[in-house]
């Protein structure tokens, strides 16, 4: 992340502060299930299905006059994949969306914060019939390979809300076109360090050895949604909608290799609460 962002967003979030010591403060919190169904695609064109993957997420929205704060978080959660064979297993995710909003007239809004993603994805273990490669290394893979990364980047939204009686419609389409990050790629081999006087390997005494790879990757994505909060009571309305995900990342040693692919679709429900 540069400086620059890392400035502006400090000096937002202080001029939020500020601002809230003199202007009522509206505080809402909402739980949501974002049943997602689409694919996971990784190097080598492995590609692993999702059907209905159970994605909670939790979202606090503060806000005075024009001006808001929204952010949205995932806990890591961990959800397996709906492919048989030699694929991933399961990808354990955490996400953070932090973003502040300007309101104009007729709804509209726009807005600009920061996305984190943190993940770790197990794949099915094998014994010398996969190759991991990258540039002249071919290493045969003895056991299960793992993938973990943290990619951050700027949120930009612009959106639109609207009311009609007891709804309130939601809009918005947000991109993050410049993430940067490190993707780590564990990985089993057939060598063993062994012990003085330890059996022959895998016996007691030796360990395996396993492989580390760093790769630098950028990345961009994706998200738009639209959404109905139905009021329910004074205080709690009922969240329903839609939601459309495309990230996609490459290294950046090895030009247009991708290294990450998860694009999707996912429906929206849950409950918001206003504090």
């Amino acid at each position: 992340m540069r400086l620059g962002s890392v400035c502006a967003t400090a000096l937002l979030f202080a001029w939020t502060s500020a601002s809230a010591c003199a202007d009522p403060v509206q505080t809402t919190f909402a739980l949501t299930v974002n049943p997602l169904t689409g694919h996971h695609e990784v190097n080598g064109a492995h590609v692993d299905k999702l059907v209905f993957a159970p994605v909670p997420l939790a979202e606090l929205t503060v806000a005075m006059k024009r001006s808001s704060i929204r952010i949205e978080g995932l806990p890591p959660v961990t959800f397996g994949y709906n492919t048989a064979g030699t694929g991933a297993i399961s990808t354990r995710l955490g996400i953070l969306n932090a973003t502040y909003r300007q309101t104009f007239g007729g709804g509209w809004f726009a807005g600009i914060g920061q996305t984190v993603y943190n993940q770790i994805t197990i794949y099915r273990s094998v014994n010398g019939s996969f190759f991991y490669t990258r540039g002249p290394d071919v290493v045969p893979i003895n056991g299960s390979e793992a993938q973990y990364s943290r990619v951050t980047g700027m949120r930009l939204e612009a959106g639109r809300v609207l009311a009609s009686g007891r709804d309130r419609i939601e809009m918005w389409a947000a991109a993050d076109p410049r993430m940067r990050g490190t993707q780590f790629t564990r990985i089993p081999t057939f060598n063993f360090r062994c012990s003085p006087g330890a059996g022959p390997p895998p016996g007691p005494g030796c360990t395996q050895v396993e492989n580390t790879y760093s790769d630098p990757e950028n990345a961009s994505q994706v998200d738009l949604s639209i959404r109905v909060g139905h009021r329910l009571s004074k205080r709690g309305e009922l969240l329903y909608g839609l939601r459309y995900l495309n990230y996609v990342a490459h290294y950046d040693d090895f030009p247009g290799q991708l290294a990450d692919r998860n694009v999707g679709f996912a429906p929206v429900i849950g409950y918001r609460l206003k504090l």
